[in-house]
């Protein structure tokens, strides 16, 4: 999206792309929502702390109107901030703009892909040669990621395709960001504080078995695994 801004104006418009948590709700039941999402000493997990969160409401009818209000709610309750619905129906978008969300439109991850040429190549992987600064996002998109260096406490890095780090890996790691399940993460050294694949994600801390060890991230029938990276 371009800048949009009139002469003489104090405003600007312009557009930028940014990653939220996505929570799928198969129980319209909201009851159960903080014991399903506070951890051991009840506090949410990282990713949802100070993050915009889009409900996924593909598995609800257009009757759950007054569910998606109580959802809504308790996750507000919980500290969550709400910002939007997928994959809603034309009832549920009108119950979704009454409680002042956003209706995102974005393609269905499980959805078979637009048809491509055959003669047009895969992009290369995008390749850092320098270390990944705290505070600094990397999205590499329709590619994979390749990071010589290592990704430091309080980074991003994001990629379609496969991600590489030949480094410690901290911060926060994301592969197959565009709904690519066969994305994989592979790294020298696993100190990440939160890894996802297709949106499938896990926190991590030093009590992991693979922490501090060469690592692979893949996942499998909807479960992540982290497994030893063999040489």
């Amino acid at each position: 999206m371009a800048d949009i801004q009139r002469k003489g104006s104090r405003l600007r418009l312009s557009g930028g792309v940014f990653t939220l948590p996505i929570l799928e709700l198969w129980d319209v039941d909201a009851a159960d929502l903080g014991r399903e999402l506070l951890d051991r000493e009840g506090r949410l997990p990282d990713l949802l702390q100070g993050a915009g969160l889009v409900l996924d409401l593909a598995n609800w009818s257009d009757t759950d109107t007054d569910a998606l209000a109580r959802s809504v709610a308790s996750l507000r309750e919980l500290g969550c901030t709400v910002v939007g619905v997928r994959q809603a129906s034309a009832g549920l978008c009108e119950a979704a703009q009454r409680l002042g969300l956003a209706i995102l439109r974005g393609r269905d991850p499980g959805a078979s892909p637009p048809p491509t040429a055959t003669n047009v190549a895969t992009p290369p992987s995008r390749i850092l040669d320098q270390p990944v600064r705290s505070g600094q996002r990397v999205y590499a998109r329709h590619t994979g990621l390749v990071c010589l260096g290592a990704v430091n406490a309080g980074a991003e890095v994001l990629a379609d395709g496969h991600l590489h780090v030949y480094g410690a890996l901290r911060g926060r790691a994301m592969a197959g960001v565009s709904g690519a399940s066969e994305a994989r993460i592979f790294c020298h050294s696993l100190e990440a504080e939160l890894v996802a694949i297709a949106g499938i994600y896990s926190t991590l801390d030093s009590q992991h078995p693979q922490w501090g060890r060469p690592s692979q991230v893949y996942l499998d029938n909807d479960a992540l695994h982290i497994i030893p990276l063999e040489s």
